[in-house]
């Protein structure tokens, strides 16, 4: 399908819904049939409005299931309509009670017994009971290796249930990977000396039995068996204590989806036909417009009373260029619009429109490939270190305040940098590649194209900057856009691809864990690594509860991954929206648990005609 720009489109067209025969236009394709009811019209031209927010998003949603699906724009509509076992607190950030209204911890920290809320109904008239919600997690264990794959921020990630236990290497071993010059200097006989007391620490751990349960003596996943206990008590038991389990769940892809749905065809079907107990229901999807009718039914009806100004719908209409949805905003055919970009920002300002920040919660990094010829030598990947001046791309391509990054976990997770940071240094950089008698070859760069994420506003110009960055060096690159729709993230985590390529990652809930093995899930692929010795420390920090020795083991992680480098942290992003003085008010999160039943909208004067 050939990328078109966004039609002009009226205010009037949001509001009666002929902006989806426009966006068919633009695009060429068929209308998707609405899976919901239609939105009734007024009586009369003096009825009083239904409270609207009309929000534009930087790219379709790829699905509506959120078991599958692992881009912003899907959860974002995910969010409204499904709900999880543990919410948000939207002023802390910190776990509060969801559908389960209450949760107990065994002693031991493996079984955890949830006791569900009463009298909440999913949007095809289903109880929440607990066999519905056994009924999901049977279903996240029976997802096959694709399906996997393409979730994230859900059961696999949380359980780690594909995992097996690493296969330790020997003293040996290591010492080979180090010393393949044969002419170690000081500095690296001493890095050396660090992985071997390391690995003397991480076999004793392995001595003992980590996990218990399951006949599968190598399996590495923190999931035993998912029971119901009682109509409304559900006890999840683990294999090995998981301190952060309550803070996963409360993951998009962690949510509960009616049982009735789950029967049959149901993982085609919630993609299509969301069906959640949230505060929305889906009402129609056609290319580039999500609409969301309030759910008159939900059960939790002081969340909604406590917010006169909550909107009755919500249109989410895809614009992919940043210079668009600001158009849109000042046209008023959209009430606001998220993916603010540093370029659009000042005219924001000059128009008196009210911007919102999230606080910095993601990570932008440059992905580099063992498997290729010169990204393979540790000296060719500290040069491409030392040639991009990160501090410099952060002013330039990013709102203020965005600072660059020396690991891959954002400051508020609070563990130190590591022992020794590869900084800006373009004569470190040359004589680095002197050295190695680089030839110029050229190196394949991959970026996104037509797109905007959290941790990435403005793709094509990140990647000039970086271009430039390392021609200045001297390292030649060869340019491979690639447009986000048509795979993007699938094509730099394919054994095909071995260069360069941007990519980010936004955290869902705050554990060191969740931003370390999710942008390592295929770091086989993605980055040509592999590490067994990386595997064992993930493994076993993550069963660490919050305290010194639990810092210290994500230290040694962040020491680990700086030393091998397999992608370069470049900074952390602080993404924005900007609104219309429509809307006064808009629940932001870092997290991006964002639920549009917070929001504030003002209503329209009615139109005497």
């Amino acid at each position: 399908m050939q990328h078109q720009p966004w039609p002009h489109v009226s205010r009037r067209a949001l509001i009666t819904g002929t902006l989806s025969a426009l966006a068919l236009t633009a695009t060429g394709c068929t209308a998707k049939q609405p899976v919901g009811p239609s939105p009734t019209p007024s009586a009369s031209p003096s009825a009083t409005p239904p409270r609207v927010l009309r929000l534009a998003s930087a790219a379709d949603p790829l699905g509506f299931d959120p078991a599958l699906v692992g881009d912003t724009d899907s959860f974002r509509i995910t969010r409204q309509v499904y709900e999880t076992l543990i919410s948000i607190d939207t002023s802390t950030g910190g776990p509060v009670a969801g559908l389960a209204e209450s949760w107990t911890e065994s002693e031991d920290g493996l079984r955890y017994t949830f006791i569900l809320r009463e009298g909440v109904q999913f949007h095809d008239g289903e109880p929440l009971t607990a066999k519905a919600v056994v009924a999901n997690f049977e279903r996240w264990q029976k997802m096959n290796a694709e399906q996997r794959a393409g979730s994230v921020q859900g059961f696999d990630d949380v359980f780690h249930v594909s995992a097996k236990l690493p296969s330790l290497p020997s003293a040996k071993d290591i010492e080979a990977d180090f010393d393949k010059s044969g002419n170690l200097t000081e500095a690296e006989k001493a890095k050396l000396q660090q992985r071997l007391d390391q690995l003397k620490s991480i076999e004793a751990a392995f001595k003992h039995n980590l996990f218990t349960g399951s006949g599968d003596k190598k399996s590495a996943s923190y999931f035993e068996s998912v029971k119901a206990t009682g109509d409304r008590e559900v006890t999840l038991t683990l294999r090995r204590r998981l301190p952060s389990l309550i803070e996963a769940l409360t993951l998009p892809g962690m949510a509960i989806a009616s049982p009735k749905a789950l029967k049959g065809t149901g993982t085609k079907a919630l993609s299509a036909v969301p069906v959640g107990t949230g505060p929305y229901r889906l009402s129609s999807f056609s290319e580039g417009v999500v609409s969301l009718e309030l759910n008159k039914d939900y059960w939790n009806t002081a969340r909604v009373g406590a917010n006169p100004q909550h909107p009755e719908r919500v249109e989410v209409v895809s614009i992919p260029s940043p210079h668009n949805r600001l158009n849109a905003l000042l046209a008023e055919e959209v009430d606001g619009f998220d993916m603010v970009s540093v370029d659009v920002l000042r005219t924001l300002v000059r128009q008196a429109k009210v911007v919102v920040q999230r606080d910095p919660f993601s990570v932008l990094y440059l992905g580099m490939n063992h498997k290729h010829k010169w990204l393979g030598k540790p000296a060719f990947r500290h040069a491409i270190a030392h040639a991009l001046n990160k501090g410099q791309l952060a002013e330039k391509l990013f709102i203020s305040g965005t600072k660059q990054a020396h690991t891959i976990l954002p400051p508020t997770l609070s563990i130190p940098d590591p022992d020794e940071v590869l900084g800006h240094d373009e004569a470190k950089a040359k004589e680095l590649l002197s050295e190695l008698k680089y030839d110029g070859e050229p190196i394949e760069f991959a970026y996104p194209l037509r797109v905007a994420r959290t941790s990435l506003p403005l793709p094509e110009r990140t990647f000039a900057y970086i271009a430039e960055d390392l021609a200045k060096v001297g390292i030649v690159i060869k340019p491979r856009p690639i447009a986000w729709s048509d795979d993007y993230l699938g094509t730099v985590r394919s054994e095909k691809f071995t260069g360069l390529h941007l990519l980010g990652f936004s955290g869902g809930y705050r554990s060191p864990d969740d931003f370390i093995s999710s942008i390592l899930a295929q770091k086989k692929y993605e980055f040509g690594y592999t590490s067994a010795l990386l595997d064992a420390q993930i493994l076993l920090a993550r069963s660490l509860p919050q305290g010194e020795e639990r810092t210290t083991a994500y230290q040694q992680i962040v020491n680990t991954l700086n030393q091998d480098l397999p992608l370069i942290p470049l900074v952390y992003p602080i993404s924005a929206l900007a609104f219309n003085p429509s809307v006064s008010y808009y629940p932001s999160s870092p997290v991006l648990n964002e639920v549009f039943v917070d929001t504030q909208v003002q209503v329209a004067a009615p139109s005497n005609g």
